[in-house]
């Protein structure tokens, strides 16, 4: 029996080593676009730094709910201009890695026609899904450290006054989110046969759930609607730090679909 587990996990680290590093590249691809964008940001507030008074007073002629939006509190505070300009709009592009790794798990490979290949060594359903998803998890950790190492050495580059700690907490605070709406896109992958479907389920959460947060922070007649939005439990970790409570929560969610997938995978057929 113990040979039996220890081999059980063997073929799943086997499977995490190769899915990472068939994502290889991908995280160095995604890394270096999203931290070139932030480092560009970062490097511009030493320009904007001498004006930024000036642009807080025309932004007081905009409508209150506008800014709440935007996440826009004081542009003179490099924190908040990274938040507004970079990492409240960043889980909407970063969340496609996880999205497309998943559904490309299961769906993407029935499709390609090489999910028999994978099932036909002594692979169980389960490792194919826990171990997918696990590899995703740790590739996506890879290209937030790519952005943040960009994000922060542009700033001591530059000597703009954004530590360390903040850009940790920044980049780190948009695994839970994008991780979220990977788990959905795995439990997609798992119920549906067609990549597509696995694509736009998470997909239109994703959107629909940044607009239901944005539109509840611009108007206090939708504010209500914010805590059905997984964005209402993002913040701004720049500024304020992360909330391990939402963190560990949004997390915790993500697993729960990884962990509905499986059952779900088991109980389907395949198309070869």
């Amino acid at each position: 029996m113990s040979a039996k587990r220890a081999a059980g996990r063997g073929t799943l680290l086997a499977l995490v080593l190769h899915t990472l590093r068939l994502q290889s590249r991908g995280v160095l691809v995604w890394g270096a676009a999203l931290g070139l964008y932030s480092a560009v940001v970062v490097a511009s507030f030493v320009t904007f730094e001498g004006s930024a008074e000036q642009l807080n007073q025309l932004m007081e002629a905009y409508p209150e709910g506008l800014l709440e939006a935007f996440g826009i509190t004081d542009l003179a505070d490099v924190r908040n201009y990274m938040h507004s300009q970079v990492f409240i709009l960043a889980p909407l592009a970063l969340a496609f890695f996880p999205i497309l790794a998943s559904a490309n798990a299961i769906a993407g490979a029935e499709e390609r026609g090489t999910i028999d290949v994978l099932l036909g060594n002594p692979l169980p359903r389960w490792q194919l899904v826990v171990g997918s998803f696990t590899a995703t998890a740790v590739s996506l950790l890879g290209i937030l450290a790519i952005v943040g190492l960009l994000t922060w050495g542009t700033a001591v580059l530059f000597e703009v006054d954004l530590s360390l700690e903040s850009t940790v907490n920044a980049v780190l605070n948009m695994w839970p989110v994008c991780l979220f709406f990977g788990g959905l896109a795995m439990l997609g992958s798992a119920l549906f046969h067609r990549r597509a479907l696995a694509i736009a389920l998470p997909a239109f959460v994703l959107f629909a759930m940044y607009l239901v947060d944005a539109i509840g922070r611009a108007s206090e007649d939708l504010e209500d609607l914010r805590p059905y939005s997984v964005f209402y439990y993002y913040g701004s970790a720049i500024e304020n730090g992360i909330d391990w409570a939402n963190f560990a929560g949004v997390t915790g969610v993500a697993v729960l679909f990884v962990a509905l997938a499986v059952p779900a995978f088991r109980r389907r057929d395949i198309y070869t």
